[in-house]
């Protein structure tokens, strides 16, 4: 992927397929680069992250360019990278990523390890990631492997086919969901 063209046009197809809401769509369309993009992104998150998009944000992830993934970052949006800040789009990183602060992680799949401190949140749908809590982290997990710490705060929904592993330390808490 070249630049932000090659990106809107992934952006454009994805809600297109998905038929996306229309004033998610529309906003998408009218975006001029990456910063407005992102803005879009934003505004949308809980659709992108529920959506059939979800499913093509590794492919969408590795072929970013450099260019494309300094723009993004410049509109507090993180890929595979520890932060303290923004959102952090998680897909197969070669090594741990570390959130704090008030980051949200997003974890799209992948043999991932996502470290959360302070007040940071970690959402996760996908078997194979571990994720570890520290602080007052909090996450929101279907599958996966979560250990947590401190005060930190677990929410899972267990589903047979999605298998789940927690081991609790300290005055952590977690707490079972029907929906997440």
């Amino acid at each position: 992927m070249d630049g932000f063209n090659d990106l809107k046009e992934i952006c454009r197809m994805a809600c297109h397929e998905r038929q996306a809401c229309k004033p998610g769509f529309e906003a998408m369309l009218l975006a001029e680069d990456t910063a407005q993009m992102m803005q879009v992104w934003r505004q949308n998150w809980n659709d992108i992250y529920s959506s059939k998009f979800a499913d093509l944000m590794p492919q969408v992830v590795a072929g970013l360019s450099r260019q494309l993934i300094q723009e993004m970052r410049q509109a507090d949006v993180f890929v595979n990278e520890n932060s303290r800040r923004g959102l952090v789009i998680v897909c197969q990183p070669q090594r741990k990523v570390r959130v704090g602060g008030t980051a949200r992680a997003y974890v799209f799949g992948g043999d991932a390890e996502v470290e959360a401190t302070d007040h940071a949140q970690v959402y996760c749908r996908h078997e194979g990631v571990r994720i570890i809590l520290r602080g007052y982290a909090s996450a929101k997990v279907r599958a996966g492997e979560c250990e947590i710490y401190d005060r930190s705060f677990l929410k899972i929904l267990r589903q047979a086919q999605e298998p789940l592993s927690v081991t609790i330390h300290d005055q952590a808490t977690f707490e079972e969901v029907t929906e997440i």
